[in-house]
């Protein structure tokens, strides 16, 4: 009977002291303090009465209506505090699986311990040891044009260990948020992407897995920019990260992607951040860098990880004509290492030399052939080059290699709106356009990769003053384009794919918007004389349909793009197709262009384009934000 009589009792003193924390809860109007808000992911919903919470595990929640109402998911969970009962998307004591809330709850509260038992959170306190983080660093990957998930670029928020240097930071763990995307391919990969069709997870990762995939086997510039996070908030972004294993999100390609939901995270650590608030329908990773950058105070020094690919580009074209004989040569025979004509070398590009050829070898070179003539192993062939690096015992002098995209917070915004006049056929027009994202070839290159091209969802709209008319001009739903120059230690197709609605050329439709696709692959060459140009052809397939009536053939498009000045860049392109299936035809295509970047977010844009018998030409102003 005293035993009853004593559990009896702690419990009433327990839904006492639970009433009691509630109340003042309530009365300090505790879910509306952004603290809770953001450990919650809360933010308003469409209609704007209300909020909702974008995690959709039903897990993370402990009160039923949890998802949208903030202060009876505080009452739910002071009550769970007083439990043991396993809670959460990897079950055990509300108090340790939501570790997060329960330091925050008890910081403002004040709870006393003589009234709620303190719970040993063991898996978590060995788990936040094995972090030991010490530092944040946000990192950037640039695009990466083979994975449409990752055609942007990609972010991820580093934990810096506290027993490892900032200089040799491999070794810590990485936080990244990416799509469960298994099972999805073709067209069901778009839709389920756009709509929220896959599940999203905050995954962690040790940071040497992630280089080496980006880094190494993707070709992705890494550029990381320290956090200057204080100790509490960043215990507090550990102790969330804890509280998000397992916990499902919905993800979509253009808003709750990688780079919106580690904004959230930076807001948990300090809720005074008010940085996913600023974009709503959609968000590109180098916006959402602009945006962490231009945040007073919150980034320290920025360090630059070269992909390997960029370290060969870089490398090779350092070379003169003689050295990049050597070079090809040593791909085959490392003999040549023995040769008078690599032993006559100063030791600074003799070093050059080796660099190059290591990054080779282990970007995964097929085995070279020794002395002997014989095929040697991998780990001869680096054996050897290794020992003459290190025989030198230097540097090349004055060479760095940098990344080939460059830094992205300096480049211009994603979004785009610009107001162009001209005229078409003798007929003047007024024209609105607008693009979603992302960047074009003839923009300026700071803070892009100078040969990949990237739009998404453009638009044209024309006024004809003359008629008193306004029509839709083109809609782009998407627009790739790569064109690295041949490189031959690294070759790479250029190419080219498209997907729209623009005006066609047939004669018995004429202001029709046609659908077209096209796919083409090709090379590009660069020369340096008088300016930098870009020299390509690329070969392909292109389909058309206007009025019901499709058709289909081959294509050839060739052209240029200089770059007489930093900043302004000219385009001439001629396309010739062939429409071998449906209503065959042939038709060419011209089209000059120039744009000149009169400062980041600004430009004046100039286009001629021929076709059909009737030429257009227009000019207008960019205006990125």
């Amino acid at each position: 009977m005293g035993l009853l009589h004593c559990g009896s009792q702690a419990r009433a003193t327990e839904k006492s002291y639970l009433a009691e924390l509630q109340q003042r809860a309530a009365e300090g109007r505790l879910a509306e303090r952004r603290e809770w808000r953001v450990l919650l992911h809360y933010r308003r919903n469409a209609l704007g009465d209300g909020v909702i919470s974008d995690a959709d595990d039903p897990r993370f929640f402990l009160a039923s209506e949890g998802k949208t109402d903030p202060a009876a998911e505080l009452a739910a969970t002071l009550a769970a505090f007083f439990s043991t009962a396993p809670v959460g998307a990897q079950p055990q004591s509300a108090q340790c699986a939501f570790v997060a809330r329960y330091t925050w709850l008890r910081q403002v509260l004040g709870f006393d311990p003589a009234r709620m038992s303190v719970h040993a959170c063991e898996d978590y306190t060995r788990w936040k040891a094995e972090l030991d983080a010490e530092a944040a660093t946000f990192v950037f990957t640039s695009a990466y044009l083979n994975n449409p998930a990752s055609l942007f670029g990609h972010t991820l928020l580093r934990l810096d260990r506290r027993r490892e240097s900032t200089s040799t930071p491999l070794l810590a763990y990485a936080v990244s948020y990416a799509a469960d995307d298994r099972g999805a391919t073709g067209l069901m990969y778009g839709i389920k992407g756009m709509t929220g069709g896959f599940a999203g997870y905050f995954e962690l990762q040790t940071y040497d897995q992630l280089v080496r995939n980006y880094s190494d086997i993707e070709n992705r510039d890494i550029w990381e920019y320290r956090l200057n996070l204080n100790a509490g908030q960043l215990a507090r972004l550990v102790e969330h990260l804890w509280e998000l294993r397992g916990v499902r999100f919905d993800y979509y390609f253009f808003s709750e992607n990688c780079a919106w939901q580690l904004l959230t995270l930076l807001e948990v650590a300090d809720p005074s951040l008010k940085l996913s608030d600023r974009f709503a329908a959609w968000v590109a990773p180098p916006d959402v860098l602009r945006l962490i950058d231009a945040e007073p105070g919150l980034v320290g020094g920025v360090t630059a990880r070269p992909a390997r690919g960029s370290a060969i580009r870089r490398r090779y074209a350092a070379l003169d004509v003689h050295e990049r004989g050597l070079a090809r040569a040593m791909l085959s025979d490392l003999s040549h290492l023995d040769q008078p004509d690599f032993r006559a070398l100063a030791p600074d590009r003799k070093a050059l030399l080796l660099d190059l050829a290591l990054d080779l070898r282990q970007q995964g070179r097929p085995a070279t052939r020794g002395n002997d003539g014989e095929a040697s192993s991998a780990d001869e062939g680096m054996h050897h080059l290794l020992s003459a690096r290190s025989a030198l015992g230097q540097a090349p002098s004055g060479f760095k290699v940098e990344p080939y995209a460059g830094r992205p917070e300096v480049g211009h915004a994603s979004r785009r709106a610009g107001l162009a006049v001209g005229h078409r056929r003798g007929e003047h027009f007024i024209e609105l356009n607008a693009r979603a994202s992302f960047h074009d070839l003839l923009e300026a290159d700071a803070g892009y990769a100078p040969e990949a091209a990237i739009e998404l969802l453009g638009a044209s709209v024309r006024y004809h003053p003359d008629t008193g008319n306004a029509r839709l001009n083109a809609l782009t739903l998407i627009a790739i384009e790569s064109l690295p120059p041949f490189n031959p230690l690294l070759p790479r197709p250029a190419w080219r794919a498209q997907a729209g609605w623009t005006p066609t050329a047939r004669r018995n439709c004429s202001g029709c918007l046609a659908f077209g696709a096209e796919a083409s692959a090709g090379g590009a060459i660069e020369t340096r004389w008088p300016w930098r140009i870009l020299w390509f052809a690329l070969p392909g397939l292109e389909y058309e349909l206007a009025a019901n009536q499709p058709r289909a053939g081959l294509a050839l498009g060739t052209g240029l793009i200089a770059e007489p000045a930093l900043g302004w860049k000219l385009s001439a392109r001629v396309t010739r197709t062939a429409y071998q299936w449906g209503d065959r035809s042939e038709e060419t295509r011209w089209a000059l262009a120039q744009h000149y970047a009169l400062k980041r977010d600004l430009a004046v844009r100039a286009e001629w384009t021929r076709s059909g018998g009737g030429h257009a030409v227009s000019v207008g102003l960019q205006f990125y934000f």
